[in-house]
């Protein structure tokens, strides 16, 4: 009797500490691709990596790096550049740090870009679009569907043929060139407010991997009904 009463202690450690482990353990996301040279976590990542919630995946001169999510969403770094995949409850984030990255989020599971202190989400229906952030300047172009950039106090609706060209300023603070400040805690991002913006219609793009990641992306898509809607193969 006191044998059972033991094994059945053991076993309920045991469901514990498996229920833990399962919960802290890294949640996989997708797959990476490159075609020259990325990190993931300061080491090398070959193609066909998976790549976890809170990797860091940086993409050298000249690389285009892929990741595929499971979710069927894209995302493309079109030659140097730096993400930081995250989550926030259900919400699949990657943080773009610097660089050029080109995106095409599913509607029945869209992903989130943060970037210059801003939230870039797609609009109601798939949506493929390309941001560049360099220090607290951003763009914001759409190629299909629309892509809804939200600041401080602010959401701006990018419509598919159009860019959205933006100098962010932190907030509470006076000099728009200071540097952006750490993530917040819990990783929720702190909202940068819009210093100077502009909607302009898109113009060629003058990175050759952006306009490569793109057409790439659209190369998958097609409009169906609204421009505004796109389904993906």
């Amino acid at each position: 009797m006191k044998s059972k009463s033991i094994l059945g202690t053991l076993c309920s450690i045991l469901l514990v500490y498996v229920s833990v482990a399962q919960q802290s353990s890294p949640q996989a996301i997708g797959m990476l691709n490159s075609n020259g040279t990325a990190r993931v976590n300061g080491t090398a990542a070959p193609s066909g990596a998976t790549i976890f919630v809170g990797d860091h995946v940086v993409s050298s001169d000249g690389a285009s790096t892929a990741l595929s999510m499971s979710s069927g969403s894209r995302l493309i770094l079109a030659g140097p550049g730096a993400l930081q995949m995250g989550r926030v409850g259900e919400q699949l984030t990657a943080r773009l740090e610097n660089g050029s990255l080109a995106v095409l989020s599913r509607a029945s599971a869209p992903i989130v870009i943060e970037a210059a202190g801003t939230r870039i989400s797609g609009g109601k229906g798939d949506a493929v679009y390309a941001i560049t952030v360099s220090g607290n300047n951003l763009q914001v172009m759409t190629s299909k569907g629309e892509a809804a950039v939200e600041g401080a106090g602010r959401t701006i609706e990018v419509a598919e043929g159009k860019t959205l060209e933006a100098t962010m300023a932190p907030p509470n603070s006076a000099d728009p060139q200071q540097s952006p400040p750490p993530p917040a805690a819990g990783g929720y991002l702190s909202f940068f407010t819009f210093d100077r913006v502009v909607l302009i219609a898109t113009a060629a793009v003058s990175v050759a991997a952006l306009s490569v990641a793109i057409k790439s992306l659209v190369r998958t898509c097609r409009a169906t009904g609204s421009p505004s809607t796109v389904k993906c193969d």
